[in-house]
């Protein structure tokens, strides 16, 4: 008599030895993420900062910027290292390309990194002082131009902008702003200081980005000229996310009011000429690690203050670090200057 009860399937054992191995496989294949993971605070107060042609002052405890350990762009992350980044506390998993742009290579990657953090040191540089009330200078310069646009062989390397349709921008935001209102195919006029001697007066057509938005095809800096010797040097790093750190490294040196006093202060965030404080990755990743590091107040751009809801911002006692939002250089100060026992400004009061 045939039994009425299902019958268990089976798979062919060739069929169950392939499904293994492919399990398998998917476990240890690159794959393409990568991983971040909390670095070690680095103190700028030592010899990180070095500052000549001025009066410098002593310093005490440590201020430090944060950094996130990244994955290089062809490193080889398999999926159990993904399962592993989900699961573990002190780990992110991130598409790589979120943290790359497709086909970077790890050389380009790195001086895009180096570029990024010179270019926040000097910004840096020009906040501090300002802040201080020295008069610095600053002219915007081409430094690079795409051979694939119709500025090649128009402007040079060196160029000083001096106007663009009769404008004089301070900043290359200002330029990128103005950009924004044109199209591909419009004509602009650019009057530009050559060798420091020659002015030229130039009509370019502005060429398109993949995107399909107007650019000039040049890559454009803002050149400062401080009223004494300002070098920052910090190993391994990149990045722009250390500019606000650096601005209050500056402050500290050239002041005889000592901020720190004693104390072990983090923070990140990038920041403008103009003192303002901007957003920055891996937050989570740099808290972590300022904990790790015995940091008792860590300052984080108020703009980033919506990622760090799973962090614990309310706990209380000794020894528990605090997590300060600040938008802007002054509000930075203001908080290292607020006496022992005061309450300190706190993210989850302006959610």
């Amino acid at each position: 008599m045939r039994s009425l009860l299902p019958v268990k399937a089976r798979l062919p054992r060739f069929t169950t030895l392939l499904l293994g191995i492919l399990i398998l496989a998917a476990f240890f294949l690159p794959s393409p993420y990568v991983m971040l993971s909390p670095g070690s605070p680095q103190n700028v107060l030592g010899s990180a900062i070095k500052i000549s042609g001025t009066t410098v002052y002593p310093t005490t405890g440590k201020l430090s910027v944060t950094s996130v350990m990244v994955t290089d762009p062809d490193s080889y992350v398999t999926g159990f290292d993904i399962l592993y980044g989900w699961v573990a506390p002190d780990r992110a998993v991130l598409p790589r390309d979120e943290i790359y742009p497709k086909g970077e290579s790890v050389k380009q990657s790195k001086q895009d990194g180096a570029d990024e953090m010179s270019s926040s040191q000097t910004t840096a540089t020009a906040a501090a002082l300002s802040y201080l009330g020295y008069e610095s200078t600053s002219k915007l310069v081409v430094t690079e131009i795409n051979k694939n646009s119709n500025s090649y062989q128009v402007l040079e390397p060196a160029d000083q902008i001096i106007s663009i349709d009769s404008v004089e921008y301070k900043s290359p935001n200002g330029v990128v702003d103005y950009l924004d209102n044109k199209k591909p195919g419009d004509f602009i006029t650019i009057k530009v200081l050559r060798d420091e001697v020659e002015l030229l007066t130039k009509q370019i057509k502005l060429s398109a980005r993949d995107d399909g938005s107007a650019i000039i095809g040049v890559i454009i800096e803002r050149k400062f000229n401080f009223p004494f010797k300002v070098d920052i040097k910090l190993a391994d790093t990149g990045g722009p996310s250390g500019g606000l750190v650096f601005a209050l490294g500056i402050i500290e040196k050239l002041t005889p009011d000592d901020l720190i006093s004693s104390r072990n202060i983090a923070g990140t965030g990038t920041i403008t000429a103009d003192g303002q404080v901007g957003p920055i990755g891996g937050i989570i990743e740099k808290i972590i690690g300022a904990r790790r590091a015995g940091v008792s107040i860590f300052l984080t751009p108020t703009s980033n203050c919506q990622d760090i809801k799973s962090i614990d911002q309310a706990a209380k006692g000794e020894g528990v670090m605090k997590i300060v939002p600040v938008a802007t250089l002054q509000q930075a100060v203001d908080v290292l200057k607020l006496p022992t026992g005061a309450k300190y400004p706190s993210c989850l009061a302006s959610s």
